[in-house]
This record gives C-alpha cells, structure tokens and sequence, in this order.
C-alpha cells in the first residue's frame, strides 16, 4: 500500500526549448517583454542549461497566477543532466593548448551542478535556499523529490523547480559547443504550499521500500506506460512531462502524468478536476 506524504500545488510553469543557434539569442534576451529586466551580458558566461532554465522561469512568471507575486523569501531547486560538459570540454583543450593562463575562472561558478539554481535566485534577487540536486540520469526523481519535501516541510512561500536537460545529449567539440545536432530543455514550475484548484503536485512512497538497486522508475502518461529503461534515464520523462504540462487543454490532461521513482512510490501531477471525479468514483 501507498500513503500520500508531501503535496503542493502548481501555480504556473514554462516551458522552454532552444537548438545551440536559438540558445545566443536567448542567452542575450531570455525573457519575454513583460519579464523582469536581466541585467546586460548576465548570462555571458552561463552554461546553456542556465539560460534555458532562467528562461522557463521568466516564461512563467508572466503567468496571470504570479504577476503580483513577491519572490524575495521563495526557493530554488534545480536538478539538471550532466551541466557544464561542454563548457569543461573547452576549459580541457584551453588549458592543453595554454596553460592555467587560458582557462576562464568563470568555469567554476557557471558550469557547476549549483549554476543554474544560484544564477536564476541572482537574477530575480530571491533569498530562499537554492541549490542544485541529481546532476544525472535520475536528476527529474532527485529534482521532484526534494522540492516536494521542501514545500511541504518549510516555511517558503513559493519555490521554482528548475528541471533542465538536453537531448539528445550532446557529444563536446572541445570548444565550447558540440559536434551533434541537439535541444537544449528548460522547464520551471512554481510549486507553492497545500493543494490548489488548478493542478497538485503530490509524492507517495510506499510503505515497504524496495532495493535502490533493483528499482526502475516508470513512467505512466493518459494510463499508458513507458518503456522502463527510457524512463530511468530520464530523457524520455523529461520530454513526457512537457508535453503534458503544454497540452492545450484541461481534457487533454484528465489523466494524471506520473512518474516512478527509483527508491519506490511515485511523483503525480493531477489536475483537480481529475481528483473530484476519482473521490467521486
């Protein structure tokens, strides 16, 4: 049997994608013309996963839900995939070819698991915790997990959960950008505390926990379910998720989207109407 044991409720998302010739173009204006200012070459030196990070986070903080909000005292959790390879690809072949001399102190902070989450609380002058979580194939059930239980057992007021990834992933040139053709995704959601009228996000976890080593994360979208392998390494999910949260309609999202979690039980995001009619029933 399961028990629910963390909720909190969604109150915007945005979702973003940018090939490496949209990223320069983001990079310079990543948000929209109602978003906050960003200060002028802030996100120079920003590894690609920042930019289209702090890109879904503007993108929905125009939502109508958070126009009005204050974001000072709210959190940011990021869980990106494999941040900063290229940017270290680079830094290898510079230092090769020129020594310490040529290598840009700006590596460490910008291309580390903590870039995205500390570059976007920078930008919008947020003083709640931030920080990055996973880093690989399983950053989406990291990510959902420990801001799930941030809302549910802090006082923020809000908190952006900055899921971040590319794919296919890309294979470094050693300069700085990749040899493949690849999309780098963004998508931000603003969790706040308790249930909502629109869409909860809820966590339960089995009351017996299975072997780390023998559970595979699943993911069920409309009560179809994913390839398992595909599912673990998060691609697949990540991708799933977006479309989910970008269908055009309640109807299009009656099902809940959910997602396995590798040391048992799920994450769910349910749209309330789907609630009252599973209580219903």
């Amino acid at each position: 049997a399961s028990a629910a044991t963390s909720t909190c409720s969604l109150a915007a998302v945005g979702v973003v994608a940018a090939s490496m010739t949209e990223l320069s173009a983001l990079r310079d204006q990543p948000g929209g013309p109602n978003a906050p200012p960003v200060p002028p070459r802030f996100l120079r030196h920003s590894d690609e996963q920042t930019v289209v990070g702090l890109a879904a986070v503007l993108q929905a903080m125009d939502s109508p839900a958070l126009r009005d909000a204050c974001y000072a005292d709210w959190g940011v959790v990021a869980a990106p995939v494999f941040p900063g390879r290229m940017g270290g690809a680079g830094t290898f072949t510079k230092f090769r070819e020129g020594g310490c001399a040529a290598i840009s102190p700006h590596i460490i902070p910008q291309n580390s698991l903590h870039s995205v989450a500390g570059a976007i609380s920078i930008c919008l002058g947020m003083h709640g915790p931030n920080f990055g979580i996973g880093g690989g194939p399983d950053a989406l059930a990291e990510g959902l997990t420990v801001a799930l239980s941030l809302v549910d057992q802090s006082s923020l007021p809000g908190l952006w959960l900055v899921l971040t990834q590319w794919s296919p992933e890309p294979v470094p040139d050693g300069r700085g950008s990749t040899q493949t053709e690849t999309t780098c995704h963004g998508i931000a959601l603003a969790l706040l505390p308790g249930a909502g009228q629109g869409l909860t996000l809820r966590m339960t976890l089995p009351e017996s926990q299975p072997s780390l080593g023998k559970a595979i994360p699943r993911l069920v979208l409309s009560g179809k379910e994913s390839d398992p392998l595909a599912a673990a390494v998060g691609r697949e999910a990540l991708a799933e998720l977006a479309g989910w949260l970008t269908a055009g309609s309640a109807q299009q999202r009656a099902a809940p989207w959910s997602f396995g979690l590798p040391w048992g039980g799920r994450a769910e995001l349910v749209q309330e109407q789907y609630q009252q009619q599973t209580k219903a029933a």
